[in-house]
């Protein structure tokens, strides 16, 4: 091979591979370029193509005459591996051919949200990558970031087929509550001595939110014992209301936002996270602000997810509107869903009583400024979501909705 000059122009491969674009790619390389650069995104080309299911591409960075790329290097940003993007786009092929180059890959574990590539392909309902994993000997009791087994997220998210699937593969409850607890262990906070008051303040916030929501499910009575408590806390102890906490760490406003209201719904429950989310923004809790764990995500988007329509508008009023279309169009460095991808995606998949809210909600997004042209990391833009709804009427609906036509 003759001397040439590399053109280090990263984003040409990225391209390529985005696009499963071989000749462009071949080229690339035979140029002298390194595909173990990354953007300022932190995205290598072997991520791109593994995420968008370019098996052809995968197999060619990994194995070609010029330089190979390095399967065991993460995104810069989320670190994860090319694997657990393989896990988001569901192809069979691009997953066997990177365990094929590094089997231990099988159960390696994504920090940011606890996912193998087998919860990466039960979380998008991939059913032929959870066979093909199952089969090769997937471990079934590494649970997520909030520990859920493979099994568990399957009930979740009610689809019976994975559930049926995993069900002969599944772990004994105790081995994976086991590990959930090594998996705490491993992303707990290092916090210094000066700061461990507020940090334990910040803990006994989170936790009195999550266990106030919980106790509110069966006792309706508890609201204004929570509410006292978290004003007690905030106002009377000082916790800080932007500080991360729990073993998530996440803010308080997040974990307010997180979860649905029973199903069907309970009205204290609805209540209580009303409230809160109303007293935390009055403190001056920040929508905008990001988690760690398990989504790395911000309360736009995870309110989205269970459409919190009431506590979206409360954080409007907040931010300014070019704030707030910001964040209503962010892109999340876990999967590339943005608030209006998952309110879409929900609506679709949500029964007929719960389909109405998901609706509405869509129609507030994009009277906002909610776009439907933006690409997830596996291509999937929001409008490509309610084209794919299998019921007409919803998928009607939703584009009328994402047209402006209703």
């Amino acid at each position: 091979m003759k001397d040439v000059k590399p053109r280090q122009n990263i984003r040409e491969a990225i391209e390529a591979s985005r696009k499963g674009d071989i000749p462009g790619l071949k080229a690339w390389l035979r140029e002298g370029n390194n595909p173990n650069a990354h953007d300022p995104s932190g995205w290598r080309p072997l991520l791109w193509a593994a995420v968008r299911g370019h098996h052809e591409a995968v197999a060619l960075l990994l194995d070609n005459e010029f330089t190979k790329a390095d399967v065991t290097l993460p995104h810069r940003e989320s670190s994860a591996l090319a694997i657990h993007m393989a896990g988001h786009s569901g192809d069979v092929r691009t997953a066997e051919i990177i365990l094929d180059y590094r089997p231990d890959h099988l159960n390696a574990v994504w920090d940011l949200n606890g996912h193998t590539v087998l919860l990466q392909a039960v979380f998008y309902g991939h059913l032929d990558l959870a066979r093909f994993l199952l089969q090769r000997g997937a471990d079934t009791s590494i649970t997520t970031a909030r520990g859920l087994g493979p099994m568990e997220l399957s009930i979740q998210f009610q689809n019976q087929a994975m559930t049926d699937l995993i069900r002969p593969f599944d772990s004994p409850s105790e081995t994976k509550a086991a590990y959930y607890q090594t998996y705490l262990k491993r992303i707990a906070p290092i916090v210094p001595p000066a700061e461990r008051p507020a940090q334990a303040l910040a803990d006994q916030l989170v936790s009195t939110i999550e266990n106030g929501i919980k106790k509110a499910m069966k006792a309706p009575d508890s609201v204004q014992e929570t509410l006292a408590t978290v004003k007690d806390l905030v106002e009377g102890r000082g916790a800080d209301v932007n500080r991360l906490g729990g073993a998530l760490q996440q803010p308080a406003l997040i974990v307010t936002v997180t979860g649905n209201n029973g199903l069907p719904a309970v009205p204290a429950v609805a209540e209580l996270r009303l409230r809160l989310a109303e007293y935390l923004l009055a403190r001056g809790a920040d929508p905008t602000l990001h988690e760690r764990h398990p989504m790395g995500a911000q309360t736009i988007i995870r309110a989205a997810v269970f459409n919190h329509l009431e506590i979206l508008k409360m954080c409007a009023k907040v931010l300014t509107p070019e704030k707030h279309t910001e964040a209503i169009n962010e892109i999340p460095v876990v999967n590339g869903l943005t608030a209006m991808h998952d309110t879409v995606l929900r609506a679709t998949m949500a029964a007929p009583d719960r389909f109405e809210g998901y609706l509405e909600q869509t129609r507030w997004f994009v009277e906002n400024g909610g776009r439907s042209d933006i690409e997830d990391f596996a291509g999937v833009t929001q409008r490509n979501i309610a084209e794919r709804a299998r019921d007409p009427e919803v998928r009607k609906r939703l584009l009328d909705v994402l047209d402006g036509r209703a």
